[in-house]
């Protein structure tokens, strides 16, 4: 199981607020107009991005 971004649901129009509750630190966004990266070796599929991301643009899968 990993958590994945879905692309029609991320606006990519400012910077991911989700970057700031991952404890692994496994989000990163290249600029405040791209669609944010997870590192799957860093991310423990905790789902604080998730529940955090007001447009529910993470994903389980």
């Amino acid at each position: 199981m990993k958590i994945t971004v879905n692309p029609q649901k991320c606006p990519q129009n400012h910077k991911c607020p989700s970057i700031a509750v991952c404890p692994k630190g496994a989000i990163t966004q290249q600029d405040i107009y791209s669609l944010p990266e997870i590192d799957e070796e860093k991310c423990i599929v905790c789902g604080k991005c998730m529940r955090f991301c007001p447009k529910g643009a993470f994903e389980k899968r």
